[in-house]
């Protein structure tokens, strides 16, 4: 066959143009440090290496939900490590209590600590972490625990307006933190439920009854067309209660949900989350099962509560028997941060299972995809070599015109 001088061209410069193309592959692989820059390099480790890269991610993920359940956990933990500590607390006041040597005026003194013991159990229980309330269950934005007793009533929009009529619709007994009292409502026609709730207002702050025990309570009218009654008092005692009247029905209070201090507004539900494929662990104890006995638990709450009315009345059989029942308590809380323990020994060794995980994937993802750099150097100055050496062939070859074959 007849070799041309534009077929031995075409050779020349398809040669070089393989190689120039070799030589930039091998540059490229060198300042990016990867073997696999484009799929064409390697489809079956580009695809090994996509698969490698997803379960890298998903691991990644499952270690930052891990992160916020052990910080979710840790801090309900913190918060039943206080509880047991206010619980111990309660204990040592009804054994002192319960000593004979005391007087009722004793008694009375050590029940305003026990008082506080409440409170402070209160705040424990609606504590809260990155603005999720801990024992709610799966209701986060509601306040697990109420401080504040209170009263809603049903709704009496169709009722408006009410017309009060002296010695017909116009008297309220309520109960106030345990006080009860009639009060009588001024005769008129009120347009809104705001103004129905001033007047109430107005009759329960001029009751001597309410005055001379020192309880009061705010009315409101919110927005679902209900009047809501709420102790000013905090802790075991803080309740409202419309127990009759004439006007208990047209004003919405005979058929209403009352809610003392120490209600429970969470739901019952456990909250989970992944740690793996197809693997989750909750995260959260719901309260009614931790402090009020859902279950078969004891309700702490009624315990403490009772503890300081025994106090108050020098009730020695109820301060006996409150400490009785102060040691279920005590182990209900301690069976719950048991619990907690055993979740976050779980949560740490997942972390480590999955960060040794990381660890070979990496490994292997990192052989099939990254630059063996001495391997890579050494052919690159081979390739260098070799274009070279035919960059100055062609020159030789290349270098006749047509004048030399006129000669």
């Amino acid at each position: 066959m007849r070799v041309s001088e534009r077929m031995l061209f075409d050779s020349l410069g398809s040669r070089m143009k393989s190689q120039s193309a070799l030589l930039f592959r091998l540059q490229e692989q060198i300042t990016g440090g990867k073997r696999i820059n484009r799929p064409s390099d390697d489809p079956i480790g580009q695809a090994a290496v996509i698969r490698f890269d997803q379960s890298l991610e998903s691991s990644d993920q499952y270690l930052r939900n891990i992160d916020r359940l052990t910080s979710f956990v840790s801090a309900s933990e913190g918060a039943l490590q206080a509880v047991q500590d206010q619980l111990v607390r309660a204990r040592s006041l009804a054994i002192q209590g319960a000593n004979a040597t005391n007087t009722a005026a004793d008694r009375v003194i050590i029940a305003q600590e026990v008082r506080q013991i409440y409170d402070q159990l209160i705040a424990l229980a609606n504590a809260k972490q990155e603005g999720a309330y801990l024992f709610s269950g799966n209701e986060i934005l509601t306040e697990p625990l109420v401080n504040q007793g209170f009263y809603t009533g049903s709704d009496i929009s169709s009722a408006l307006p009410v017309t009060i009529a002296l010695a017909t619709n116009d008297t309220l007994t309520l109960s106030i933190d345990g006080v009860a009292s009639t009060i009588t409502l001024s005769a008129g026609a009120y347009a809104t439920g705001a103004a129905l709730a001033a007047e109430i207002q107005t009759q329960i702050a001029a009751d001597t009854t309410f005055q001379n025990a020192n309880v009061s309570a705010t009315l409101t009218f919110n927005g679902v067309n209900q009047l809501v009654l709420t102790s000013n008092a905090v802790g075991g005692t803080s309740a409202v209660i419309p127990t009759g009247g004439t006007a208990q029905t047209v004003l919405g209070l005979s058929t209403g949900t009352s809610r003392p201090a120490g209600s429970y507004l969470g739901d019952s539900e456990e909250n989970a989350i992944l740690i793996g494929d197809n693997i989750s662990m909750v995260k959260n104890l719901p309260g009614d099962r931790v402090f009020k006995g859902a279950g078969g638990g004891t309700d702490l709450f009624s315990i403490i509560g009772a503890l300081q009315s025994a106090l108050e009345t020098n009730n020695v059989t109820g301060i006996q028997s409150a400490l009785g029942n102060l040691t279920g308590v005590e182990d209900g809380i301690n069976n719950e941060r048991t619990l907690l323990g055993a979740r976050l020994n779980r949560a740490d060794t997942t972390t480590t299972t999955l960060e040794d995980f990381k660890l070979t994937v990496s490994r292997i993802k990192s052989d099939i995809e990254d630059t063996d750099l001495p391997m890579v150097i050494s052919e690159l100055l081979l390739q260098e070599s070799t274009l070279e050496a035919t960059r100055a062939v062609s020159a030789r070859i290349l270098q006749r015109s047509l004048l030399d074959f006129l000669r």
